[in-house]
């Protein structure tokens, strides 16, 4: 059952053929962060041997497109009035909004995918994972769509067991500082997208995987950026 778990979550989170039904997925979605897990581990491999722009590339790939596109939609609507956030999110066009936000986005994984350990790299994406199941187990849907139907059997349950890969975090206690910011920028995404949507959907979970990832990378280029310093001075 576990194997069955595992490989619906890699086939519907990323773009690893695994086979597995969507169903198996819905009703365990504890299991996202442990996805996140799976996928820092291998998107950080090549930063081993120093090809940093590997680790970029091997993100994209496997991610796929789908939370990118998710913040494109994002971004259309954080800049469109306010009578038109929710048109400007069901758009299938991307606007200069969205366009906008993936240069900014693209522009923080460049820089700071460079400047990070592999640790990092590996945390950053389970920080990302666990802000999806954040969103997923203490929102409500904005409308009938995949956020609502993901969202059906979320509970208490895979809150907890999702937080588990979270304690990889002592073994460098400085991704502490990444971990309570990316909650907190789980927490804004949601207060927005409740405010202007009425809740959330698809797009804003995989907006808020994407700038998640983003934000606790750049974090942590801060923080080794910060050690060079001091050792050169």
């Amino acid at each position: 059952m576990a194997l069955e778990i595992l490989k619906s979550s890699l086939s519907f989170l990323t773009t690893i053929p695994a086979g597995g039904d969507i169903e198996n997925l819905r009703r365990n979605l504890w299991v996202i962060p442990f996805v996140g897990l799976f996928m820092g581990l291998l998107i950080s491999f090549p930063s081993f041997f120093g090809f940093w722009f590997l680790c970029l590339v091997l993100y994209v790939i496997i991610e796929g497109i789908n939370h990118i596109d998710g913040l494109a939609d994002f971004g259309d609507a954080l800049f469109a009035p306010k009578e038109k956030k929710i048109a400007a999110m069901k758009d299938v066009n991307v606007g200069a909004g969205g366009v906008t936000i993936l240069c900014l986005y693209f522009i923080t994984l460049y820089y700071s995918i460079q400047r990070v350990g592999p640790m990092d790299i590996v945390m950053s994406q389970i920080f990302a994972k666990f802000s999806m199941l954040l969103l997923l187990t203490t929102s409500k849907p904005a409308w009938d769509g995949l956020g609502a139907y993901m969202m059906q059997f979320a509970g208490k349950k895979d809150l907890v067991i999702g937080s588990i890969p979270l304690f990889l975090s002592f073994l460098k206690p400085f991704t502490l500082i990444p971990l309570a910011l990316s909650i907190a920028i789980t927490f804004l995404i949601r207060k927005y997208s409740e405010k202007n949507f009425g809740g959330i959907n698809g797009d804003v979970i995989g907006a808020c995987n994407c700038m998640t990832f983003a934000t606790t990378l750049l974090i942590c280029s801060l923080e080794t950026d910060i050690s060079l310093f001091v050792l050169i001075h």
